[in-house]
């Protein structure tokens, strides 16, 4: 009894050591837990022959034999962000690391009923979003500003430094029920915890040069923005599917995701402005403070409806694999809404319509995905598979490539598209199932949008200078596997 209780804790316990992992946060499949993740068991929405226990489509749950546990996750993975010249020429931005993550925790129960049999699975899923962090200096001494007041080459420093960090970890409870022989459904209630934190930090500052002999201190040009939101966000959605047996080697798979529904959330927005000395003209000096801090803020966090469908074809050697999901678009929202607070200092009572600055903003566009996966079995029980899948971006605005809001704070960092390729082994016992395997991603964009060139910056653009798309790339690489323990 207490070997089985520590079965059913371990993947639970080893989820909440491990979970730091780098992927996307513009994108619906980058996790390999999904309609075409055909490494992880159970990752499919049309009938596979896995012995996984909890099944995306959960009208698959039907055909699990016995209670099992499950632990599947990435046991080495490597990934690199870079953006090239992203603060100006030379100047690149990189956001590199390892980790090791367990993504899915599961365990699986079948009822046997003569008129109504059905099977309860239930599982911890993080899905990896993204641990992004930057930073860049540019120090020089380079002509920045007007030579009528400050003649020749200034000494210009620029700081930048940027970091998103998104953490979502469900809890799942499955049910799957056999209507008939050939037809099954299943439901999936989800619970979710989403956590965010993201970070924008800029300085700029430039020394006069003296105009005249008289002058003793050289006055410093400063323009500096700082900017903090966090916020976490508890809630729900629900996943229901319907497996279909055409004939012992045709089967296909439906799956409709609801939004999700917040439960709760809280938020905090910390910012800070300062522009100093800045000479839109020589005789007229710009000087600005502004700085709020906002707590307890309601979050609005969402997620789309999603459609999806899939097709299997058996074969005495093995399975190939279709599948697509479609996600619905999302009009322009704000994740954390600032309140009509004191912002721009001194208080002149106008200040509040800087609010809107402030905003942690989402806006998406529809999406399509499809994945392919395929596996042959090359002796007894071992089967070798391979799979590839699309994993476009949402991040266009929903009108095409034009986001509807300009103002405030993107909630994500990426936003290009990614292709996801799997390749690995399985081996199947009596006691145990074991797959091991290589996951390889790729995606990039020839239009990212800096926030911030240095190559030339001056007053008329605040010392942010004029920012152009450059060019920007993923690249990531890990192990993966997956162990199956049959009680």
């Amino acid at each position: 009894m207490l070997m089985r209780f520590v079965y059913l804790l371990l993947p639970a316990c080893l989820l909440a050591v491990f979970t730091n992992l780098r992927a996307q946060d513009a994108n619906y499949w980058s996790a390999g837990y999904g309609p075409a993740g055909y490494f992880m068991p159970g990752s499919v929405i049309a009938q596979n022959r896995d012995s996984g226990v909890l099944f995306y489509n959960p009208a698959l749950l039907v055909n699990t034999a016995g209670s099992t546990s499950s632990l599947s996750g990435t046991i080495y993975q490597w990934q690199s962000i870079f953006m090239k010249d992203g603060l100006g020429t030379g100047l690149h931005l990189r956001s590199q690391g390892t980790s090791i993550v367990p993504m899915v925790a599961s365990h699986a129960v079948p009822f046997i009923k003569k008129k109504l049999p059905f099977t309860l699975a239930y599982a911890i899923v993080h899905t990896p979003v993204i641990d992004y962090g930057v930073s860049q200096q540019k120090d020089v001494v380079q002509d920045v500003l007007n030579n009528s007041y400050s003649p020749g080459a200034e000494t210009f420093i620029g700081q930048y430094k940027s970091a998103n960090r998104v953490d979502h970890t469900s809890f799942q409870l499955a049910d799957g029920m056999r209507l008939n022989k050939r037809i099954s459904v299943g439901l999936t209630a989800e619970a979710f915890v989403r956590k965010q934190s993201t970070t924008v930090d800029y300085v700029g500052r430039a020394i006069m040069n003296p105009a005249g002999p008289d002058t003793v201190l050289a006055p410093i040009t400063t323009v500096s923005e700082n900017y903090t939101a966090s916020y976490h966000q508890a809630g729900f959605r629900v996943r229901a599917g319907l497996a279909w047996e055409l004939s012992p080697s045709h089967h296909v798979g439906f799956l409709v995701t609801t939004p999700t529904w917040k439960v709760n959330g809280k938020g905090t927005i910390i910012s800070n402005v300062e522009i100093s000395n800045l000479m839109v003209t020589p005789a007229q000096a710009i000087n600005i403070l502004a700085s709020t801090r906002q707590s307890s803020l309601k979050t609005n966090w969402k997620n789309p409806l999603s459609i999806a469908a899939g097709y299997t074809y058996m074969h005495q050697r093995g399975q190939l694999y279709i599948c697509a999901e479609y996600f619905a678009p999302v009009k322009a929202y704000q994740v954390l809404k600032p309140k009509p607070a004191a912002f721009i200092r001194p208080d002149t009572g106008s200040s509040n319509a800087a609010a809107s600055m402030l905003q942690l903003n989402d806006e998406r566009r529809g999406v399509l995905n499809v994945g392919i996966g395929a596996s042959y079995r090359i002796m007894g029980s071992t089967l070798i598979f391979a799979s590839l899948r699309t994993d476009f971006t949402y991040d266009k605005g929903i009108n095409g490539d034009v986001r509807t809001v300009t103002e405030g704070y993107k909630v994500n960092t990426t936003d290009w598209d990614m292709y996801h390729a799997q390749v690995g082994v399985s081996m199947r016992k009596k006691r145990y199932h074991v797959r091991a395997g290589l996951l390889l991603s790729y995606g990039s964009t020839g239009r990212y949008d800096q926030t911030i060139n240095l190559d030339h910056p001056d007053e008329d653009n605040f010392l942010l200078g004029d920012p152009q798309p450059v060019n920007a790339r993923t690249i990531q690489a890990g192990a993966l596997i997956s162990y199956i323990h049959n009680f």
